[in-house]
């Protein structure tokens, strides 16, 4: 079939789905990339953002602590402007006064207020207007927990995820906050291992929740930006790591190392 329509060209770029109408294909959806925790690092959100321009990918969720630790968080609060969704994690509630000091560590604390004081006016208004939860084409997001009494909550434990089954009403939920990518389903115990390929294929008729990772502060032993692409037509999950210039962070938290109060938590995260 040949596609005149100048207006699809945006369109067949990108990762599809066809279904088949007569003897036509027709445009089913456009895959999205999921990215959560990406915490002030601009060159992790960089080549996140360059790869998925390889890939055709333009549709993006932002599952929230877009800001917090790394040393440029204006830069990224503008970057995901074009998110489609973007939460407010507990990092951007710290900063805006949603949560106080008795949530955070000394070092997440010191970040925070680091935070507040290079972000203007209309940046805390921003991310004064997201929030910890939401939901997107039938797909429901958290950046911690859909659990209403504790949304900040870590997936960790079995009475934490059995809370926030409770409130998942949608087959899939995409969460970050622990910055591990991590599968589990409903009724399981312990977190489904990802496929060496790193594409996870949804169970029919099981709640799955989703933890994409951290695109800026990654934990489990990769330092590599972490998050994921979501092919609802496939009904797939695909985790994604990304290699990025880990030096120039380390190059600008070095020159703030009189101003920046997480220095040494950040330089050993990173290296």
């Amino acid at each position: 079939m040949c596609i005149k329509n100048n207006y699809l060209k945006d369109f067949i770029r990108e990762p599809l789905f066809f279904v088949t109408i007569g003897a036509y294909p027709a445009l089913y959806y456009k895959m999205l990339a999921i990215l959560s925790d990406i915490h002030g690092n601009r060159p992790a959100l960089e080549s996140v953002f360059a790869e998925m321009e390889r890939m055709g990918v333009k549709r993006i969720l932002v599952l929230g602590d877009v800001i917090g630790y790394g040393p440029f968080p204006n830069d990224c609060l503008r970057m995901v402007a074009k998110a489609e969704v973007c939460l407010q994690g507990n990092h951007e509630a710290g900063v805006i006064g949603a949560l106080d000091e008795q949530w955070f560590n000394d070092a997440a604390w010191g970040a925070i207020e680091w935070t507040r004081r290079k972000l203007t006016h209309a940046d805390r208004e921003l991310i004064a207007k997201w929030r910890p939860t939401g939901q997107h084409e039938g797909i429901q997001l958290a950046h911690a927990s859909l659990n209403p009494d504790a949304v900040f909550d870590y997936l960790l434990t079995p009475r934490a995820l059995k809370a926030h089954f409770a409130a998942q009403t949608a087959p899939l939920c995409f969460v970050g906050h622990t910055h591990i990518p991590e599968i589990w389903t409903e009724g399981r115990e312990d977190p489904l291992v990802w496929p060496k390929s790193g594409v996870y294929t949804l169970e029919a008729g099981r709640k799955t929740v989703i933890n994409v990772g951290s695109v800026g502060l990654p934990r489990g032993g990769d330092k590599r930006a972490t998050w994921a692409t979501y092919d609802a037509g496939k009904g797939e999950v695909a985790l994604r790591r990304t290699a990025y210039d880990v030096q120039e962070v380390i190059r600008t938290i070095k020159h703030l190392r009189h101003e920046l109060v997480v220095e040494e938590k950040l330089l050993r995260d990173l290296s």
